[in-house]
């Protein structure tokens, strides 16, 4: 097959966080859209890297194991999306569980502050969406709101109850943007700035460069082609690494299939070699 025509995702989500689909759905997604080259990167858990591992080879889909760390920035949250990172480090499987037990008490924490405001949802009902407690987040929540009719779709649950602004909000545990960075270098993995063109903080990205990040989501179905443009170049400029994908969670992002965001080998050729020459140093 010639590089022209291989084509890779680098930011997909599934249902060992918040995604709707499981491992093996996501590669058969990705071969129906002759997408070659797939990342899972799951909120904090590499729960799906082992199960992707074998799925890679049944499918003939190259795979990169992945993560998505959330991190704060002036009470801003900041994604750090990590590549190829050892998920098999023991302090860093630490550092994930950390995450997701607080992932638990948060979901805990919405559900009842719903309760209070009279919307009568339970815990319990939460496991029809996702069986591990660790992993539930407020897309399972959203979900639940709209099954239940208290809200018309994900979108209004947000609106509604979820958002920032909104009553059920609970704070995210989270590292700060360096933090999240240091974690994936320690896991000898590469760290791309997730989806810029939502958090406008360009200023940033040379100091966080500066500070180990490796690169910047530049095609992300949320960024404009003005957006993308933007980025290629701060990219350049700034000697970065690019990377971009779907960032497909399932039905509650319909217009962002996988595939939907195609990435040109020749950005992940470049990630490839930076890879390869940071183990040879």
């Amino acid at each position: 097959m010639e590089k022209d025509n291989i084509y890779g995702d680098l930011h997909i989500h599934t249902n060992k966080s918040d995604g709707e689909y499981s491992v093996e759905d996501i590669f058969k997604m990705a071969r129906e859209k002759e997408i070659t080259i797939i990342a899972i990167t799951d909120h904090d858990t590499v729960n799906g890297v082992e199960e992707a591992l074998y799925f890679s080879k049944k499918y003939n889909i190259e795979f990169i194991p992945g993560v998505e760390l959330s991190a704060m920035y002036n009470n801003l949250e900041v994604h750090i999306v990590g590549l190829y990172i050892n998920w098999q480090d023991d302090k860093f499987k630490k550092i994930l569980n950390y995450f997701q037990r607080k992932r638990a008490e948060r979901a805990k924490k919405i559900v009842r502050k719903l309760k209070e405001h009279g919307i009568k949802i339970e815990l319990d009902e939460l496991f029809e969406l996702q069986e591990n407690i660790n992993n539930i987040g407020r897309l399972h929540i959203a979900k639940l709101l709209v099954k239940k009719s208290y809200a018309k779709n994900v979108k209004d649950a947000f609106q509604k109850f979820l958002s920032e602004d909104r009553f059920a909000y609970v704070k995210k545990a989270k590292l700060d943007v360096e933090e999240a960075i240091k974690i994936i270098k320690e896991v000898k993995g590469i760290s791309f700035l997730a989806h810029p063109a939502l958090l406008n903080i360009d200023f940033m990205i040379k100091e966080w460069k500066e500070k180990g990040l490796d690169g910047i989501e530049a095609f992300h179905p949320d960024h404009s082609n003005e957006d993308v443009e933007r980025y290629l170049k701060i990219g350049r400029e700034y000697n970065m690494l690019i990377s971009g994908g779907s960032d497909f969670h399932g039905t509650a992002r319909e217009y962002s299939p996988i595939g939907y965001i195609k990435l040109p080998y020749r950005y992940i050729e470049k990630i490839k070699e930076y890879k390869r020459l940071s183990l040879i140093s």
